[in-house]
């Protein structure tokens, strides 16, 4: 596993709730619409190794003549699936407010305070006191806490990921010249999302302490921003946003979805077909627990364990399902679901 601080805050804080990402602020290279809003459900793209931000190619559910995919375009074959209100679900309080998520390396005690400083301007709401017991772990403290979004029926979009993913993975490549493993690709289908966070990640360094203060900075009355500082007397990793707030939940911590895998080999031929069988599918359950392997597979790395997918055999231009096949051989497409239902 890389020691990125985004892979070991990813590896420490994986859980039910999804993937958590080391870089939640959306990308301010993308329309104004998606930096307003953040990530969307169908948001097709990978997670960059190095910083743990969700780097966007196309979304699956937007039109064609979308602003987002005015750049690049889209992948030929794009077929966008409209979902109506009622596919989605939304927890406006999924997180209280002031929520600390930590992994099991990592005591916290919190007290609340209260204290103007001498101008009146600024005053301490908390004061997070982090017991760092072990060799590396992670923290995330959400101040204003956070709503969850997700697609209650996600299986609409499994055919058309089946069907066009190695077209997905060619424009990748080819026309966005991003050097993703055949292995990368994801598919958004639900999220966390904040205002505010502060984030921590810490290894290879002695059992210690460490400290976060929640600032609150005013002037005359009005709360303007919320602040954060980290204190520790050891190596530790940390990060503090947005920047500057819009006082919207548009900063996805945790995301979950589809993560997509197709043999390599498949990438090189001019044109491949994959026919589903509706009698036959089957979603992928990929067998292994929480942590490193996982983490890593997540973002493109290789991961151990026994799995059942909806593995693809060519018989002409046509495709059978093999329902025990193990994630290895003669396989076009696979399709599992990140984090499994039976975490949740």
């Amino acid at each position: 596993m890389s020691d990125f601080p985004s892979n070991v805050y990813a590896c420490n804080l994986l859980s039910h709730r999804g993937y958590p990402l080391w870089t939640p602020e959306p990308n301010i290279e993308l329309p104004d619409s998606y930096q307003r809003e953040g990530l969307k459900i169908g948001d097709v793209g990978v997670v960059v190794p190095d910083d743990g931000s969700f780097d966007v190619f196309f979304n699956m559910t937007l039109p064609r003549e979308h602003p987002l995919h005015a750049p690049d375009g889209v992948p030929s074959n794009f077929s966008q699936v409209e979902l109506r209100r009622e596919d989605y679900r939304i927890v406006p309080d999924a997180e209280c407010p002031g929520r600390v998520i930590s992994s099991s390396s990592v005591d916290c005690t919190i007290s609340c305070v209260d204290p103007f400083d001498l101008n009146g301007k600024a005053r301490c709401l908390t004061d997070h006191h982090f017991s760092l017991c072990q060799n590396e772990g992670a923290m995330l403290i959400l101040p204003e806490g956070a709503e969850r979004h997700r697609l209650a029926k996600d299986l609409l979009l499994l055919d058309v990921i089946i069907q066009h993913a190695v077209d997905w993975y060619r424009f990748a490549r080819e026309q966005l010249y991003r050097d993703i493993r055949s292995d990368a690709l994801y598919v958004v289908t639900g999220f966390h999302k904040a205002c505010s966070w502060s984030l921590a990640s810490f290894k290879n360094t002695g059992a210690s302490s460490a400290r976060c203060k929640l600032v609150q900075l005013t002037k005359g009355g009005p709360i303007v921003t919320t602040h954060s500082t980290w204190e520790t007397v050891r190596p530790l990793e940390w990060r503090i946003g947005p920047r500057h707030s819009t006082g919207i939940p548009n900063q996805s911590v945790f995301i979950t979805g589809f993560k997509i895998a197709v043999r390599e080999e498949l990438l090189h031929l001019k044109r491949v077909t994959v026919n589903v069988d509706h009698s036959k599918r089957i979603l992928a359950s990929r067998l292994v627990g929480f942590g490193a392997s996982l983490a890593n597979f997540f973002v493109g790395g290789t991961s151990e364990g026994t799995s059942e997918v909806a593995t693809h055999h060519e018989t002409g231009n046509k495709s059978t399902t093999d329902h025990n096949s193990p994630a290895v051989e003669h396989q076009h497409v696979t399709v599992e679901r990140v984090p499994q239902l039976s975490w949740v």
